[in-house]
């Protein structure tokens, strides 16, 4: 009997001490109450039982624990999803830590600023995408310390400062202790691990060291995700890289091709339309020349159909000018490339394209490039000839004014014969000369005067012979020497037709004096005719200011009155003097009573220094009012 009691007994307190803390210790103890042990035995038995309890629990939590770190490490071995493996590794470490919350935070940018990535236990949605500040909150003391890091109460935490919309996402999801590792490769923090309960919980050390083993393992993770990731980057960019290397050169043979094409062209003396043409044929899309101020070379009925608008072309010619390279310009659903001919100072023009698929731009923008490198070279060629040709004509025609050669000397030079000349203010501008030959072509020849250019017109001109014709084409080469020259100032006169050398010297002559004339009028800007100012070259003398000097002289006291009081005493003189001196005549022109018109002669006449009834005085009187009307005829002014 006392044999089966020792037995059961054994068996008891091996079953005990296999047990979980605290189970069969009142069987046990009954056992050994039976058997009549001592009271101090029964108490060494009992608390030998209680420490193998402890100890056996430790062995199999910690069992759990290992195989669960051994199961992150295999699935970090094979690392097929990163995402999949930090939120299984989350998951673990809650089950085993046995926390009420258990969430990873990542380093989200430069600033170290950590967001919540993974989270089991979480309750409300903003806390599973929260974002700590850096320097705020228990993160900031793991991230900086870079050791574990746990609060009992985390309203009390006085360590670190408090973010108000942390501390109300953590209030929400009613977390109160906080237990915090870092998540470091090396010298960097890529993020920290935190277990969290909604009570006051001092944590253990063995909690500790297992969410910092966990923590281990996610930063491998992240380590190794960032280090395929970067190595993937690396490969694709090497690949990449291979990839437009090859294609670089397959587009320099073909710019080296079209390239050697134009050279071609240019030394069998190809134009730039021609040039333009191969570039359109090689690159198929339409590529058309233009000026520097953008409009077209060619002079087709649709030329400037299809081009950018004015405002974005010039604008895309002078960043071409600046970066030397082609740029682009979008209309809507339209685009082109923009290319600048540029000159040693200057711009010569464009180059514009079609933005199509049909060659790739890495192909076509260069090509465009070295396109407009030719086109510089040819127009270096064409101004260089125009140069010559424009500096030859004007020594032939400045022989002939000046009577040093023979008038036999312009059939080498113009085919019909002269029919009048022009003067044009052009103020001493270099390059006005090479400017106004091209303008005016074959229809005549320039040369350079004293007071600046003359030109003599050939019948060539539209309307031969015709003094319209000659003004038409005069504005026009003043318009383009203004644009040119970036000058509006610049003035023509027109002078008379003619029939042969002397009289083109006298017209010349003429012309030059009418446009010394203008200026102390205050006229500039503008074409004029030389017949228009017949009736005043009697009464003026050889100086420009004397015409100015004797309206203002006459007229001065009245011109006052009406600056002053905003009167028309100046038109109703004009008025009256084109009505012949008819009072009745004056009012119908100004749509006036007769009685205003006295009214107003009245107050002219005691204006002005003069007797009205002496012939002399109202010949010179009417003189200066016929200058002035005329001088506002040609500033257009009101009244005029």
């Amino acid at each position: 009997m006392a044999e089966n009691t020792a037995s059961a007994l054994v068996r008891e307190v091996v079953a005990a001490a296999r047990a979980e803390p605290g189970e069969r210790m009142l069987a046990l103890t009954q056992l050994l109450t039976e058997a009549d042990a001592a009271v101090s035995d029964v108490e060494e038995i009992l608390a030998a039982v209680q420490e193998s309890q402890q100890q056996t629990a430790r062995l199999r939590r910690r069992t759990v624990e290992l195989e669960a770190l051994f199961s992150t490490a295999r699935e970090l071995v094979r690392l097929q999803d990163v995402t999949d493996v930090l939120r299984r590794l989350v998951q673990r470490a809650h089950e085993l830590m046995g926390t009420d919350v258990t969430y990873l935070s990542e380093v989200d940018n430069a600033q170290g600023d950590l967001r919540v990535r993974y989270s089991a236990g979480t309750v409300t949605p903003e806390f599973r995408d929260l974002l700590v500040p850096a320097g705020f909150g228990l993160a900031s003391l793991v991230a900086d310390s870079r050791e574990p890091v746990w609060v009992r109460e985390y309203t009390r935490m006085a360590d670190a400062p408090h973010d108000p919309s942390i501390d109300d996402a953590v209030a929400r999801e009613g977390l109160v202790s906080f237990l915090g590792v870092p998540l470091a490769v090396g010298d960097e923090v890529l993020g920290a691990l935190f277990a969290c309960n909604r009570f006051a919980h001092d944590f253990t050390p063995d909690q500790v060291l297992l969410l910092s083993a966990f923590a281990d393992h996610a930063a491998a993770v992240l380590h190794s995700a960032r280090v395929l990731a970067e190595s993937a980057a690396a490969r694709a960019r090497a690949e990449e890289a291979y990839g437009e290397l090859e294609r670089h050169l397959a587009a320099t043979q073909i710019v080296g091709g079209i390239h050697e094409e134009l050279t071609a062209a240019v030394v069998s003396g190809a134009t730039l339309i021609d040039l333009v043409a191969t570039v359109s044929d090689r690159l198929g899309r339409r590529v058309r020349a233009v000026d520097e101020t953008g409009l077209p070379l060619d002079t087709g009925a649709d030329a400037r159909a299809g081009l950018p608008r004015r405002r974005p072309l010039t604008d895309a010619i002078r960043e071409s000018r600046a970066s030397g390279h082609a740029v682009a310009v979008v209309d809507g659903e339209l685009r082109w490339l923009v290319v600048a001919i540029l000159g040693a100072d200057r711009v010569l023009g464009a180059m514009v394209a079609d933005d199509e698929d049909a060659v790739p731009d890495d192909v076509a923008r260069p090509t465009l490039e070295r396109a407009a490198q030719v086109a510089a070279l040819v127009s270096f060629k064409r101004d260089a000839v125009s140069a010559i040709r424009a500096e030859r004509r004007a020594r032939v025609l400045g022989a002939v004014l000046d009577g040093s050669a023979e008038a036999s000397v312009l059939s080498a030079e113009v085919v019909h014969p002269l029919v009048g000349a022009a003067a044009i203010d052009v103020r001493g501008r270099e390059g006005a000369l090479t400017v106004a030959a091209d303008a005016v072509g074959d229809h005549g020849l320039v040369t350079v005067r004293e007071h600046g250019l003359v030109v003599a017109w050939t019948a060539s001109v539209d309307g031969p012979g015709a003094g319209a014709g000659l003004v038409a084409a005069t504005e026009r080469v003043r318009r383009i020497l203004a644009e040119k020259l970036d000058d509006p100032s610049v003035t023509a006169v027109v002078g008379a037709t003619v029939d042969g050398v002397p009289a083109l010297r006298a017209s010349v002559e003429r012309a030059v004096r009418d446009l010394r004339f203008l200026g102390p009028l205050g006229v500039s800007g503008e074409t004029v005719r030389s017949d228009d100012f017949a009736p005043y070259h009697v009464l003026s003398s050889g100086e420009p200011e004397a015409a100015a000097r004797f309206v203002d002289g006459v007229l001065g006291p009245v011109h006052a009155w009406d600056e002053r009081r905003g009167t028309a005493l100046v038109d109703t003189l004009v008025a009256y003097f084109d009505a012949g001196e008819s009072r009745q005549g004056a009012a119908t022109a100004l749509r006036v009573h007769t009685n205003t018109v006295q009214q107003r002669l009245d107050r002219i006449w005691t204006l002005l220094d003069g007797d009205p009834a002496d012939a002399e005085y109202r010949f010179r009187l009417q003189a200066a009012v016929r200058l002035e009307r005329l001088r506002r005829e040609l500033l257009g002014l009101p009244g005029s």
